[in-house]
């Protein structure tokens, strides 16, 4: 009776051990499948993202060459009022933060040491002081700073027009500004705000300097970013 008995536990405890590897395998092919379609969807997401990308920048591209074109034949003597318009156009669409920019001006690094992750507020801090002291253009991290720019902390990373980036990486801020008061004014005077934001922040936290460039650019605002969309706006007649 006991070897019987010891039998039958014998053949339970297989068929337990069995069905055990069994369950294994079937939530790991699970598992892999469900990975192989979430691999798959990022991958059209992707291409949907890239297609999307460069049906703007074609778009884009034409209308550019377009806009040369009409301004050529304006300057042949078509109708100099007409090229005048097309010429205050092409300054709003630079003011706007629709075209790129390109003067002298200053940069300013922003470098997280080891482990420091960077506020949203220092970066928030030297925007505002470079529009007071009239910069015309600022970028952060080659994003253009147009009226809608957001900049904020999400997390792990800091938003700008909607991008994430990184706070353990550097933050380089970029502006266009009067050449005449850089050097005497300009850039001593974001070095003291450095120093001071140093200070306050301890030794551990970020290192900052603050350049001249004569030839600083501020790219254009790129067509699939948040702060871009105008489909909501209608002109109030």
């Amino acid at each position: 009776m006991n070897k019987k008995w010891l039998q039958y536990s014998s053949i339970l405890l297989v068929c337990i051990l069995v069905g055990a590897v069994i369950a294994l395998l079937m939530k790991n092919l699970n598992t892999t499948n469900l990975g192989g379609k979430s691999l798959q969807e990022l991958q059209n997401a992707i291409i949907d993202y890239q297609k999307k990308n460069e049906d703007l920048n074609n778009r884009n591209a034409r209308l550019y060459e377009y806009l040369r074109e009409l301004e050529a034949e304006l300057a042949s003597g078509q109708g100099e009022s007409y090229l005048r318009i097309v010429e205050e156009k092409e300054q709003y669409a630079v003011f706007a933060g629709l075209r790129a920019a390109k003067n002298a001006g200053v940069v300013i690094m922003l470098s997280p040491l080891d482990g420091y992750m960077m506020q949203d507020a220092v970066v928030r801090q030297f925007i505002n002081e470079l529009s007071a002291l009239g910069a015309q253009a600022i970028a952060v991290n080659d994003e253009r700073k147009v009226a809608t720019t957001e900049v904020r902390t999400s997390q792990d990373v800091i938003l700008i027009n909607g991008v994430g980036y990184s706070r353990l990486s550097p933050f380089e801020i970029k502006a266009i500004i009067d050449p005449s008061k850089i050097d005497s004014y300009v850039v001593p005077y974001l070095r003291t705000v450095g120093d001071n934001i140093s200070k306050q922040l301890g030794d551990q936290s970020i290192t900052i300097t603050v350049r001249k460039d004569e030839s600083v650019l501020i790219p254009a605002l790129n067509e699939d970013r948040i702060a871009y969309q105008l489909e909501l706006l209608k002109p109030d007649e």
